[in-house]
């Protein structure tokens, strides 16, 4: 089953050049996600008050170019074939003007709320979704993103009651934002990324003490965000 967005941004969705942020990108696949579920009888909230969580780990996108202000922007989502036990994929063609300007795939795991263990995903559940045997990636295995050695700039971040979604933990597009304020000035300045990847460790919950630090290593930008007790929770690689 293919479900399609069509998306009209707002002022906060776009940068000074018209262009849209890379956090509203994925907002967006976000969202195509969400009609995908709800389409396939899967709600999201409905399954969290039934003590079972869909929970991402990873993100991995590649963008030609950035959407506009004024373009006909569109996503196209699909749930990939079940190949492993416990982790599915779903994947992302995104349409600026009837032209295909990027694509996304994602990872998710069902976990159960109170003991934080994933879950064997039912092949019954999955058929609700109606795979296509398509993908938008050649490699179904992601890569690891490196951890280095030294870092050369980290900033501690203060979470907001905000940032908290209804998981009960930090809303995954947030590490988007959370990374640019590490990033070197004129990186930011110039955030185009072509290349983005996410990879979720652990989650981070109220109140915890979060700090984004920042390496450059061999061509690529890396951001990992540490909790108070210095455990790695989530890795950025853009170049």
């Amino acid at each position: 089953m293919f479900v399609e967005l069509k998306y009209t941004p707002t002022l906060e969705d776009l940068n000074g050049n018209g262009k849209y942020e890379l956090y509203s990108i994925f907002k967006m696949l976000e969202n195509a996600g969400s009609q995908h579920s709800d389409k396939a009888n899967d709600n999201v909230i409905q399954s969290t008050n039934n003590g079972k969580a869909w929970v991402l780990t990873d993100w991995f996108a590649e963008l030609d170019s950035y959407p506009k202000e004024k373009d006909n922007v569109k996503i196209i989502t699909w749930s990939e074939p079940k190949n492993q036990v416990f982790i599915v994929g779903r994947d992302y063609e995104i349409y600026s003007n009837d032209k295909i300007c990027g694509k996304a795939t994602s990872r998710w795991v069902i976990l159960d709320v109170n003991t934080g263990r994933p879950l064997k995903i039912e092949d019954s559940l999955i058929s609700q979704y109606e795979p296509e045997d398509k993908y938008v990636f050649s490699e179904i295995k992601l890569p690891r993103i490196a951890i280095p050695q030294a870092y050369s700039a980290q900033k501690e971040i203060q979470l907001r009651r905000t940032d908290i979604d209804y998981n009960g933990h930090v809303h995954n597009l947030n590490y988007i934002n959370f990374a640019m304020e590490v990033l070197p000035e004129d990186v930011y300045k110039n955030r185009e990324f072509k290349h983005i990847h996410i990879t979720y460790r652990l989650a981070v919950l109220p109140e915890e003490k979060i700090t984004a630090k920042y390496a450059f290593v061999e061509g690529k930008h890396l951001v990992n965000i540490f909790n108070g007790k210095d455990e790695l929770t989530t890795q950025i690689e853009f170049y």
